[in-house]
């Protein structure tokens, strides 16, 4: 069973990158290639959030084995690596879901770097941006990618607690 499965997988990650990599070359006017380009967007979308996601709990999860391995006196494990396909969860079921290796490798150090408090959340955010532009000109998407909405959400909602912080310090002077 257990080989019809990796088969299956196996066909269905070719046909997350031929989805891919088949949008730069899609008629533009279509109607269809703009819904086409808007589920890729969307989908992409979600694999780079899943990945920097997945870059900051690999991240713990390689800290916490490598001090345990060091005080034990064992060598360090393999730092994690990404794959460039991720099953993503959509309205419609699960699908295969493919990005190009550096931009997985590029989001999944953010996330680290993130978890390690090596970079910003306003750094990260810019980085993601400037990724997500890139792709988003790649592919010749009508609206570009906008990753890590979640974490934006975070950044604005601190900002606004610390604005309204400082409003009511000011008000008791």
């Amino acid at each position: 069973m257990g080989l019809f499965k990796g088969i299956k997988q196996t066909k269905e990650r070719q046909k997350a990158k031929s989805f891919y990599d088949r949008s730069a070359s899609l008629p533009p006017t279509s109607r269809e290639t703009r819904k086409l380009r808007s589920v890729l967007g969307n989908r992409t979308t979600a694999f780079i959030d899943l990945t920097f996601i997945d870059g900051a709990k690999r991240t713990q999860a390689y800290i916490e084995a490598t001090q345990l391995a060091l005080a034990q006196g064992k060598p360090a494990p393999e730092k994690p690596a990404i794959p460039c396909y991720r099953e993503v969860k959509t309205v419609g079921g699960s699908v295969w879901v493919y990005l190009p290796q550096s931009y997985c490798d590029q989001f999944f150090m953010l996330g680290s770097k993130y978890q390690q408090s090596a970079i910003t959340p306003a750094a990260v955010l810019e980085v993601s941006s400037t990724l997500a532009q890139e792709i988003s000109e790649s592919l010749l998407l009508d609206h570009p990618i906008t990753p890590l909405q979640f974490l934006a959400n975070d950044v604005a909602s601190s900002d606004t607690a610390k604005s309204e912080g400082s409003e009511e310090s000011e008000e008791s002077d």
